[in-house]
């Protein structure tokens, strides 16, 4: 089945921030919320820190031993998640629509499988909600087994995804769901999606980069865009090369999957200190590594 876009997720944004450029090759979809930073209501998490701590506390690390933590916050997780809600609810609201825009709920169960898989393996629990890390893996094998009835079921699969939409809508209030899961069972990240997803979601956490990037005045007014934007390319490129996703284990798809992260991590230093010349280049950067990877890897 042919899937929909993947969609921009994140907190409200500022009324004058510089509008994200539209993807050039992806269909227009009633469901995709492109400015999804504007569904999330209340305080926002300050990103920037003091003078002070410019780069003393901003250690980049290579390697895929890197911990989730260095790559994605715990509240940029928890935006994913989220935002997913409003789309997820548009999408079932009724069964005509919900026939019309499977391959867009099929993504979103598989975006969110994603993030409680993150979750699950996250190795700074403080910075996870502690109901969510305790019922990570549940919540993850949840959404993975709602993607592939609606796959593979069509239509017939509504009942399942309106519950699934009901569960994660009890979880972001707080009501958690213990699903049985085998934690035995050998994982993958394989299993839970195919790469052209990780891919699209990339091409707009890119594409937020560039816009949060194109001016001085939209940096400042993107902050907290650019973090997650940046953290979103630092832990998808690391996905990327999970063991038996299309080739993960070429040597030069790795380097440039590296490269992204690395540079992605850049943005985020650079944003977090303010320096908007070096956010500007890290986040050039990514679309160049980006373009490369593209030119040899289909």
């Amino acid at each position: 089945m042919s899937h929909g876009p993947p969609y921009g997720i994140g907190l409200a944004g500022p009324t004058k921030r510089q509008k994200a450029p539209q993807p050039e090759n992806l269909p227009e979809s009633e469901v995709i919320e492109r400015d999804a930073f504007r569904l999330l209501v209340g305080p926002k998490p300050d990103f920037r820190i003091t003078p002070e701590s410019k780069k003393t506390n901003e250690t980049i690390q290579t390697g895929s031993e890197l911990a989730w933590s260095q790559l994605i916050s715990g509240s940029t997780l928890d935006d994913e998640i989220k935002t997913a809600m409003p789309r997820l609810k548009k999408i079932v609201a009724t069964k005509t629509f919900f026939d019309s825009h499977i391959g867009d709920a099929i993504d979103e169960f598989r975006l969110l499988s994603v993030c409680f898989g993150i979750i699950s393996a996250y190795d700074k629990e403080e910075d996870v909600r502690s109901s969510w890390k305790k019922n990570a893996i549940g919540y993850r094998d949840r959404f993975e087994r709602s993607a592939y009835r609606c796959d593979w079921e069509g239509g017939a699969s509504f009942a399942t995804a309106t519950t699934s939409v009901g569960d994660l809508e009890n979880l972001i209030r707080g009501e958690v769901s213990s699903f049985k899961s085998d934690e035995t069972k050998p994982f993958q990240w394989s299993q839970l999606c195919e790469r052209s997803l990780l891919m699209r979601r990339l091409k707009l956490a890119d594409e937020r980069l560039t816009s949060g990037t194109a001016s001085a005045k939209s940096f400042s007014n993107s902050i907290d865009q650019l973090v997650h934007a940046a953290e979103i390319v630092a832990c998808f490129g690391e996905l990327l090369v999970q063991p038996e996703f299309v080739d993960w284990d070429d040597s030069d798809y790795k380097a440039h999957a590296r490269k992204m992260k690395e540079y992605a991590l850049e943005v985020r230093a650079a944003v977090n200190e303010g320096d908007y010349e070096d956010a500007r280049n890290a986040a050039k950067s990514i679309s160049q590594a980006c373009s490369a990877c593209h030119a040899d890897y289909r």
